[in-house]
């Protein structure tokens, strides 16, 4: 089902529940073992078991995003109740009522091109150390229950026999025959540790005493199985009691440092070659961490974290989330200022703020969110004064002060940023602000050539609640755009917006519509857009068949409509490709062939006449409706006005819109019909020519035009009137005259020749 069939209210508390209760409280801890061992994971959940706030997709060339729905977290907690009652009652803006709109670059292009998305913590966290090539990258692990359960191996229901015991004595009572001695040994200390029982270290020794060939799998597990009992790892405390991590209660710091040194066996094995099918070494990393958090060691926390992060284990990312809005929170200013020397941690505390200061402002107490701004500003100028000449982050940091509008700040970690694409994309952005559009122009094609396609950095919403894929590859391509409309290169516009067409699908079909000419836009979808292989199915608007309606078809049926309203309509026919809009369009066209044939007869043209109008009036929308303004197709037609991108009058600020361009979008709406179900009136007219060939004082002749009337009284009450005036001054009264426009009878045509 589309997303945009369901219920909004839902979304909206959906979406708003995501802002607000954050999937994990206290970032620290890896994966919990002992407590729930399964089968076929060991090794249990972790503290962090879900996604992080952003995803980094590698997709194939291309921008071809699919919308998460994950949204940036913040530290805020109400009642689930409260909160679905604020959203069902809270008024949203014009904007948001509606489907999940998404953001248009074209309607505030001034905007677009000056503002500067956040990025993707998850992303940047992923990449704030090099790989370890030693260790293994993170793979998600298969379901804990497979698709279709298969039966328990005679080793496994053994297991789980002795697993539902409580006791070790319960446990050691199991008949445990085909178990080897590891995985007997390993098990009891499981049910030990479950039970708080102080022999479950004893019971792990005893299987690392094994000889290595006997241990298996087993002797890596019982490694860090005797970290966490060391550690006193019971369960995840933080996120049970919302205490911070440093604050929790654990062993004293002998017993740490022997679980450090536990968990360090463990990545040095994996590290000499001994198979880690549970990822134990990257959970290992972790729990090294966690205790270092425990004792109040932030910089090598936060380089174990980043090194977890960095072999693709989400938790790492989730736990550096948690260091560093512990640092730029304004009560913890004394361990930022004790820990910022630290290049990594300089990094960190970078993309907390470049990634996630919109978190601030949400949960900004004060109204005017000068809370936050003046966080972000202290955070600033402390990172500003601490980096070094040459910083990796200085392109992150850049863009914070640009955000901030520390434009003098921004302008000199620039200097030593580099030549990625975040720096030469935030180099055209300073460049426009003082007008320099050629500058600009070189700078974002520096930023398209350094941008990966697959780099993304999730999915935004602005201050409107309109959502945007952040993908910079397309995002800078269809600021690219924005500038190439400005100097009139329209089809190179094309071109830019078409790369992220699955993004800015409204933009590019803005561009299209409006901008280029019919046959412009024929050669661009000649050339970009092939027809399907495979022939569509019909498609009914009330009724969802699963077939999915790419871009480039869309594109083929808009370029099919804009032909249909230039007349061009056998060639318009050949681009239609669903069926059934197809077939009203070569029906309409055949049906104003015959009634545009004068040599036949005037009834039978002004059936045709009809018969097309009514066409037009149901059909219209799919075979000759604008994807945007003014019919907007793009929503089924369920919106009046959504703004005009060639609209300039209601912009304070500079439109980007060239007096050329806005001549070209001017032209291409209806000449006379502009106006919400332009097709609508054009059916009037066809119904119109009809009664001009009909008897007045006939049947069909005053049917025809009640039914035209109907079409629009109710948005046009003067066309309505005409109308209405026609049929009393040229026809003959009806008893259904008197509520003309609204309750019409059929044209009986073949009665027009005798009255």
């Amino acid at each position: 089902m589309s997303y945009l069939n369901i219920p909004f209210a839902f979304r909206a508390v959906t979406l708003l529940a995501a802002r607000i209760y954050p999937s994990h409280l206290f970032g620290i801890s890896a994966r919990g073992l002992l407590s729930l061992i399964p089968e076929t994971q060991p090794f249990g959940p972790a503290l962090f078991n879900s996604a992080p706030d952003r995803f980094v997709t590698h997709l194939p060339p291309g921008c071809n995003l699919k919308p998460t729905g994950d949204i940036k977290r913040c530290h805020r907690y109400l009642p689930l109740a409260s909160l679905i009652a604020a959203v069902l009652m809270t008024p949203l803006s014009a904007q948001a009522c509606g489907p999940d709109f998404p953001n248009r670059l074209l309607l505030d292009r001034n905007g677009t091109l000056l503002s500067m998305p956040e990025g993707s913590f998850a992303f940047e966290a992923s990449r704030l150390v090099p790989v370890d090539k030693q260790l293994p990258l993170w793979k998600e692990p298969a379901p804990v229950t497979p698709p279709k359960p298969m039966p328990l191996s005679p080793e496994q229901q053994a297991i789980a026999q002795m697993r539902a015991t409580q006791t070790v004595e319960e446990a050691d009572a199991v008949n445990t025959q085909g178990l080897s001695n590891a995985a007997r040994l390993y098990t009891l200390g499981a049910v030990a540790f479950a039970a708080q029982d102080p022999r479950a270290s004893t019971y792990f020794q005893q299987v690392l005493a094994l000889p290595a060939a006997e241990q298996g799998d087993w002797g890596l597990r019982a490694q860090y199985s005797l970290g966490r009992v060391l550690m006193d790892d019971h369960g995840t405390p933080e996120s049970e009691t919302r205490s911070p991590a440093l604050s929790v209660k654990h062993s004293d710091k002998a017993l740490l440092e022997q679980a450090q040194a536990a968990f360090q066996q463990v990545i040095d094995k994996v590290k000499g070659g001994v198979a880690d099918p549970d990822q134990l070494a990257l959970s290992s990393l972790g729990q090294q961490a966690r205790i270092h958090l425990w004792l109040g060691e932030i910089v090598p926390a936060t380089q174990l974290y980043a090194q977890q992060a960095a072999q693709g284990d989400t938790n790492g990312g989730l736990s550096l989330q948690y260091i560093s809005s512990y640092l730029i929170n304004p009560q913890h200013v004394d361990a930022l200022k004790q820990a910022i020397h630290d290049p990594l941690v300089q990094q960190l505390v970078t993309i907390e703020l470049f990634a996630r200061s919109s978190n601030l402002q949400i949960s900004d107490t004060n109204s005017s969110g000068t809370g936050a701004k003046q966080i972000i500003n202290s955070t600033l100028t402390l990172l500003n004064d601490s980096v070094k000449s040459g910083f990796t982050g200085s392109d992150r940091l850049a863009a914070l002060a640009y955000r901030s509008g520390q434009y003098a700040m921004a302008a000199s970690l620039l200097k030593n940023a580099g030549d990625g694409g975040l720096a030469w994309w935030l180099r055209a952005k300073m460049a426009l602000r003082e007008g320099d559009v050629k500058t600009a122009t070189a700078a974002y094609a520096k930023a398209a050539a350094a941008f990966p396609s697959d780099e993304s950095w999730g999915e935004q919403r602005n201050e409107n609640f309109a959502s945007e894929m952040i993908t910079p590859d397309c995002r800078v391509a269809g600021e690219q755009a924005i500038l190439a409309l400005n100097r009139g290169d329209y089809l190179q516009a094309m071109d830019l917006m078409y790369r992220g067409k699955e993004n800015y699908w409204a933009d590019v079909a803005d561009i299209a519509e409006r901008v280029l000419t019919v046959d412009e836009l024929k050669g661009f979808v000649d050339k970009h857009a092939p027809a399907p292989t495979t022939p569509l199915k019909p498609v009914n608007p009330d009724e969802y068949n699963g077939q999915q309606i790419t871009q480039e078809v869309q594109l083929r049926e808009l370029l099919a409509r804009r032909m249909m309203r230039a007349g061009r309509y056998q060639e318009a026919v050949n681009y239609f490709a669903i069926p059934n809009y197809r077939q009203a369009a070569q029906d309409f066209a055949d049906l104003l062939k015959t009634a545009q044939d004068k040599t036949a007869d005037k009834n039978a043209r002004a059936k045709a006449y009809y018969q097309a109008a009514v066409l037009l009036r149901s059909q219209g929308l799919a075979f000759t409706g604008y994807e945007m303004t003014p019919d907007y197709a793009i929503y089924g037609a369920s919106y009046s006005y959504l703004g005009d991108a060639f609209n300039n009058k209601e912009l304070q600020h500079k439109s980007w819109i060239s007096a050329a361009e806005a001549t070209r979008a001017a032209k291409s709406l209806p000449a006379a019909d502009n106006r919400f179900l332009h097709y609508r009136w054009q059916a009037v007219d066809l119904a119109q020519k009809a009664a001009d060939l009909l008897p007045p004082k006939s049947q069909p002749y005053a049917a025809v035009l009640c039914n035209a009337a109907g079409w629009v009284i109710a948005r046009d009450a003067k066309t309505g009137r005409a109308l209405y005036q026609r049929y009393i001054k040229n026809g003959t009264q009806f008893e259904w005259g008197a509520k003309f426009g609204y309750n019409c009878p059929a044209p009986e045509f073949d009665t027009a020749t005798n009255q």
